[in-house]
């Protein structure tokens, strides 16, 4: 069952009435399924329910609830922009503290983290279950093979308004802001910890770089411990750049178009790569160059699941191709 796509970022105080509708099980989604995505958007009405009570702004998310579903291209849009519209919204409220809006902006940011922790790939690096099995490829072996897929990448046009969102969140101004502050730190090009914190915390602002986990504690996830030291609170810029030191990408001076690649995908691991012969999803899904396979879980890998989250060199693609960067060397 279809539904109509609407515009994510409309700003409407109608959400919370077309919340409470009734969700309607597609065919082919199981009873648990369902319940997941009902669990979801359910949650997702009572925060929109009491941010509109405080005054505050709340966008329309991207289907209508009686068609949405439980996948995570659906569920992430809805609940950054909810974020980002109550963020924006506060100082124009009146009566509103900074409290009720860090509860609603926790209370979402959990909601999105588990949404996000069911969807994407386990990372494979030196700490974690994985990391034993493969030996990462050296660059020249693999740098002509990057320059082609970048040089043919195509967005599905099926794909085309969910990679416009993405952009839309690398190339705000207010996180832009954080991206250079990490930049200045770290002489690691925004846009590439921009990428990053797409995938690993779906633009959220709350989360550690490292991972996703909530910026309120070290890390839990691989990386675990992180920062180190930890003095709370942390400011996400500083998480930020842990996270970058923590893969020493700030030593790295060359950042031509392979080396930017080959880092991305290291960053997330190379089974994908190298034991089921796939381009990787953590680069090109939602392009031309990805069909289906992905790790579900650790050591769990499904050659028919298929990536709800646009890939890091889908991102730099459109980033080149809306002008907003300069095409990598």
């Amino acid at each position: 069952m279809k539904g109509m796509k609407l515009d994510r970022r409309q700003v409407t105080t109608g959400l919370a009435a077309a919340l409470a509708a009734p969700f309607v099980v597609r065919a082919g989604v199981s009873v648990a399924e369902a319940q997941i995505t009902r669990s979801t958007w359910s949650q997702l009405s009572d925060l929109s329910q009491e941010a509109q009570r405080l005054g505050l702004s709340v966008p329309r998310m991207g289907l209508a609830p009686a068609s949405a579903t439980e996948e995570f291209s659906e569920i992430q849009p809805a609940i950054v922009d909810f974020m980002d519209g109550i963020t924006a919204s506060a100082p124009d409220a009146t009566g509103v503290t900074s409290a009720d809006i860090d509860s609603l902006v926790d209370r979402a940011s959990e909601l999105l983290r588990t949404a996000r922790n069911a969807e994407r790939m386990p990372r494979d690096i030196p700490e974690g279950p994985q990391a034993a099995a493969v030996t990462a490829p050296k660059l020249a072996d693999i740098a002509d093979d990057y320059r082609k897929l970048f040089s043919t990448c195509e967005i599905k046009s099926a794909n085309r308004t969910d990679v416009q969102w993405y952009v839309t969140k690398i190339t705000d101004s207010t996180r832009r802001k954080s991206y250079e502050a990490v930049a200045e730190e770290t002489c690691v090009p925004w846009y590439f910890t921009a990428i990053i914190h797409g995938m690993e915390c779906s633009f959220d602002m709350t989360s550690h770089l490292h991972n996703g986990d909530s910026l309120k504690a070290k890390t839990k996830q691989v990386p675990a411990g992180r920062p180190n030291p930890w003095l709370p609170p942390s400011d996400w810029v500083s998480s930020a750049c842990d996270a970058i030191r923590y893969d020493k990408l700030d030593e790295k001076a060359d950042w031509d178009l392979a080396s930017m690649l080959y880092r991305l995908e290291g960053y997330n691991g190379w089974r994908s790569r190298l034991l089921y012969k796939i381009n990787t999803p953590y680069l090109w899904s939602f392009s031309n160059h990805y069909t289906k396979g992905k790790f579900v879980a650790d050591n769990k890998w499904d050659p028919n699941a298929v990536s709800k989250q646009c890939g890091a060199a889908v991102m730099l693609k459109a980033l080149v191709e809306g002008g907003f960067i300069s095409p990598p060397a």
